[in-house]
């Protein structure tokens, strides 16, 4: 009887070693890249929250790595899920900015571009308006003669305008028409919701078709206030001397 009580116990005993050596703690690492990647999906709100699916790419690589050399973890399926999230919610944000950004700078340079023909074309008090912010424009159709005739200090922010070295070159230009062609983008960035964009165009002598300066044109667009609430407006802050031809 002594024997095989001792027998029992030994067989029990030796069956609950069994099951705690096969068992294998689920990685933590793997858990936590498995939640970032989830959460990944917060990037394509922002380029800031780019970094939560790095982050997971970069744990669920980690515990990859470490399950596979341990004989006591596991969650290798987990980590692979989790950086497959990440991963794609990584690609799609990326995708996203780089369409909005082609975008952007598409409608900038048909601004730029509008802009500059007014200059060109000597309206400069129509040109003059585009640089200004919405609150600060007249309703539309307002005779602009008098919209500046009316007021001193418009009036000297016109005369300031048309004294800017481009606009005063491009207006005291004596020759025959000119023509602006769009050459490259130079520059682009963000800042509180306000995206700036410079972009190069070519001046040139269109009856010669003799180029005679290249310039930079910086806009703006930030959002709308008053009635223009929920849009966005483009505002044209500069133009200046690239290169000159001639």
């Amino acid at each position: 009887m002594a024997d095989s009580s001792q027998h029992h116990t030994t067989a029990g005993f030796s069956a609950e070693n069994e099951d705690l050596m096969q068992y294998r703690e689920v990685s933590r690492l793997a858990i936590g890249g498995m939640i970032l990647g989830i959460l990944s999906v917060m990037a394509v709100f922002t380029s800031v929250l780019w970094i939560v699916p790095v982050l997971a790419i970069v744990l669920c690589l980690v515990a990859y790595y470490q399950i596979g050399r341990s004989d006591l973890l596991t969650g290798q399926g987990m980590a692979l899920a989790g950086m497959g999230l990440a991963a794609i919610w990584l690609g799609l944000s990326f995708t996203q900015a780089q369409v909005k950004q082609h975008a952007l700078v598409t409608a900038s340079r048909e601004m730029a571009s509008d802009w500059i023909d007014l200059i060109l074309q000597k309206k400069i008090m129509e040109a003059h308006q585009f640089s200004m912010p919405p609150s600060a424009r007249p309703p539309a159709k307002t005779a602009l003669a008098a919209f500046y005739a009316e007021n001193d200090m418009r009036k000297e922010d016109l005369e300031a305008f048309e004294s800017r070295d481009m606009v005063h070159m491009i207006n005291e230009w004596d020759g025959g028409p000119l023509e602006a062609t769009y050459v490259r983008d130079y520059a682009a960035s963000a800042y509180e919701g306000t995206y700036y964009v410079t972009q190069i165009f070519r001046i040139s002598d269109k009856e010669n078709n003799k180029p005679l300066w290249d310039v930079k044109v910086a806009m703006k667009r930030q959002s709308g206030t008053g009635d223009l609430t929920g849009s966005f407006v483009w505002i044209a802050e500069g133009i200046s001397l690239e290169k000159a031809y001639r």
